[in-house]
């Protein structure tokens, strides 16, 4: 992770050369990130499409085969091998992506001394949103990735697609602005990445 940490801080750094504004150094950042990892989470937004598309006839296969658990695994199995989907192919690009991030994360840390306190707009990059604006925005953005999801056509799901946005205010409304700068960039570019694999295909 040292190694990790030290590669972003040397970019992070070269892009507050550029802008003259850690805010927008943070935001660069974050993009050139998103960038750098867009094959993996191509792949992983497409595999939560086709299962997504599989949802109906799951749904049927626990109807039909709902008293008998290991005939219903069979023909799941089945049905995945035909239509060439791995259910893990979601997870597997989010694991690898979780070092990447988790250093970046760790580089806007108050800890690292690399950002300084620096204003941005109306935030002290340091200090948490006085004004609870990025916080809010976190939550609705969290909204929107649930609902591109589709999460709202399972019943179970869409209890999480309200209570996750809630719980992502109140994990960072003590977050320092840079880090939440870094998390809602991060997530609004998900968002428009999710549009266009979920709602416009290949």
């Amino acid at each position: 992770m040292e190694f990790l940490y030290k590669i972003f801080e040397q970019i992070l750094l070269f892009i507050n050369g550029i802008t003259g504004n850690f805010g927008l150094a943070i935001i660069g950042l974050t993009i050139l990130i998103k960038i750098i990892l867009l094959p993996l989470t191509l792949k992983q937004d497409k595999s939560m499409k086709k299962m997504k598309e599989l949802q109906p006839i799951l749904e049927q296969y626990k109807e039909k085969y709902g008293h008998d658990k290991n005939l219903l695994n069979q023909k799941t199995m089945e049905l995945y091998k035909e239509k060439n989907v791995n259910p893990a192919g979601g997870c597997l690009p989010l694991l690898v992506q979780l070092p990447i991030l988790w250093a970046l994360f760790g580089v806007l840390r108050a800890e690292r001394g690399i950002v300084p306190a620096e204003s941005f707009l109306w935030m002290n990059l340091l200090q948490p949103d006085p004004y609870y604006i990025l916080p809010v925005l976190n939550g609705v953005v969290a909204f929107i990735q649930q609902k591109l999801t589709g999460t709202d056509s399972n019943p179970q799901m869409k209890q999480m697609m309200y209570i996750f946005p809630v719980m992502m205010v109140f994990i960072s409304y003590k977050m320092p602005a840079g880090l939440q700068i870094y998390w809602l960039t991060s997530s609004f570019v998900g968002i428009v990445q999710q549009y266009f694999i979920m709602k416009k295909g290949d």
